[in-house]
């Protein structure tokens, strides 16, 4: 039997008061981990989730940034999406190498919970929410365990009454991991996946599914075979085309470095245009903002390219903190969000902390 911890009050919490030359309009660290995930939600607040002391940890803040519910799961591992609504939250994650499913209330009661076992460890999740409380989560390894003895995807099909309606699993005998997910309004999933052929280094990918899980196409997003590439992040720039984001290796003065870039791609799988943004650095998140443009999360510094794909996808940088560099920080970004006030939330580790904040857009 599986036993939860919900605390309505804020526990092992270090508040990070906003200073007059604060970077942030707002920041919070908490107990040591790694937030993997943020979302604002539609009472004016926020959810966050990740890990915490080395457990799955889900906190949710009201409007005035106030914790209301602090949930932590009584065994290892880590959240890495979640939903909520007015009731309550739908978490995805893992522990113990399964992917973890669960529903709680508004007070953090566990309504249910369920893993599942495949052939591979699970590392990561995505939740794809469909409508009247359908979800797709899509499960794999991360795409660094590349030493992993098996691999695969995982799809389940549920609704936040915990019935199952598919389970399906993909697997090879080359390393595959899915990072992220997205669906259109016909069903289809476009998955931004690494790959690893044997004997060959990682590429960036990118696979359709129609609504029944079969493969349309796959297409690879201009690998060199010589270097290592991954693809991390997915969004949908208009009914007819993608933008994926990830890290390519490239050579540099002071040696082999991770690149973070911006490709679009057609719905039809057909490669557009690519930029390279940051040194050092990896895309690991997109999402829509404002006039068509985009956000794209570098992962180190928390350092966000803003994508016009419009103007030749010309990227302006905002960074999240005034000192920072990228070869050495400790500050690593997972995911971003549009707040409802026109700010920008981030989530993502700094200083071994699971670590939130609220940067302003301008």
């Amino acid at each position: 039997m599986k036993i939860f911890v919900a605390f309505i009050l804020p526990v092992l919490v270090l508040f990070s008061c906003k200073k007059e030359n604060s970077d942030f309009i707002w920041e919070r660290s908490f107990s040591p981990g790694d937030a993997k995930f943020i979302s604002a939600t539609g009472d004016s607040g926020f959810i966050a989730c990740g890990m915490m002391n080395g457990y799955p940890s889900l906190v949710r803040f009201s409007k005035t940034k106030t914790v209301v519910l602090d949930y932590s799961y009584e065994a290892e591992g880590q959240f890495t999406s979640a939903w909520a609504d007015t009731s309550g939250f739908v978490a995805a994650g893992n522990t113990g190498g399964k992917l973890l499913l669960l529903r709680a209330g508004k007070n953090g009661n566990t309504i249910w919970d369920t893993t599942f076992t495949s052939d591979f460890s699970v590392d990561r999740t995505r939740l794809i929410y469909y409508d009247q409380g359908n979800f797709m989560v899509i499960g794999s390894p991360d795409p660094d365990a590349t030493d992993q003895p098996s691999s695969g995807i995982l799809f389940v099909r549920f609704d936040t009454t915990g019935q199952v309606f598919l389970k399906n699993e993909i697997s090879g005998t080359d390393f595959i991991s899915a990072s992220d997910g997205i669906s259109d309004p016909q069903g289809n999933i476009y998955l931004a996946v690494t790959l690893m052929p044997a004997g060959a280094n990682t590429r960036a990918a990118v696979i359709k599914y129609n609504s029944d899980l079969q493969k349309i196409w796959e297409t690879e997003i201009y690998n060199n075979p010589d270097i290592s590439s991954a693809c991390l992040g997915i969004v949908m720039n208009n009914q007819d085309s993608l933008l994926v984001t990830g890290k390519t290796e490239v050579a540099r003065t002071d040696g082999i470095l991770d690149n973070s870039y911006i490709v679009s791609l057609s719905k039809s799988g057909i490669i557009g245009k690519k930029k390279y943004l940051e040194n050092s650095n990896r895309g690991v998140a997109l999402i829509p903002w404002d006039d068509g443009r985009f956000l794209l999360l570098n992962s180190n510094c928390f350092i966000i390219s803003i994508i016009d794909p419009g103007n030749g996808y010309t990227a302006d940088n905002l960074r999240f903190f005034s000192v920072c560099n990228s070869y050495t920080t400790d500050a690593f970004g997972s995911s971003i969000a549009k707040y409802y006030d026109g700010n920008i939330l981030a989530a993502g580790m700094r200083g071994g902390n699971f670590f939130l904040a609220l940067k302003s857009s301008m």
